[in-house]
Formats: C-alpha cells, structure tokens, sequence
C-alpha cells in the first residue's frame, strides 16, 4: 500500500498580533518611500521650471519621471496588496 503524500493545499499561516504589526510597519515603510520618491520627482520638476535648461531638462526626463513613477507604482502595489489581503479582489 502506498504512503499518503503531503497535503495539497497548506493553510495559510496563522495571523496574530506580530504578524499584524509586520504587514503595518512594511506598509508604513513602503507609503513613507513611495512619497519620497514622488516628493523627489515633483522637486526635480519645479526646479526644471524654476531654471529651464537642457541640463534640468535632461534630469527631469530621467531622475524627475523615473522617480514619482517609480513612488506612483509602490504607492499601487501597496492599495493591491491590502485590497488583496483584505480579500476584495
């Protein structure tokens, strides 16, 4: 006769108070760089504005975007995994 194999499905992990306090303190740490990011993008383009050069140009092209879509993107991931979490989708 043949041995039984591992179960299928495990259960998910049980969710107690330290588990709660890790999934906010990694939220937390991830709003608090998403908003950096879009803080740094938004400052690079106000000095574009401010001294309109191909210098400033080109960093509001590359670090400016790069950046506040880069916080944009976390800033998202974040909505979807609590959303994913709180079982919505």
């Amino acid at each position: 006769m043949t041995e039984p194999g591992p179960p299928l499905h495990e259960s998910p992990p049980p969710v107690g108070p330290n588990t709660a306090r890790r999934i906010v303190r990694e939220t937390h740490r991830a709003l608090v760089v998403a908003s950096l990011l879009a803080l740094f993008g938004l400052a690079i383009t106000f000095a574009h504005f401010l001294v309109p050069s191909p210098l400033m140009f080109t960093l509001f092209m590359t670090a400016g975007q790069g950046s506040f879509v880069l916080g944009v993107l976390i800033y998202l991931w974040v909505i979807l995994r609590d959303l994913r979490r709180r079982r919505v989708l």
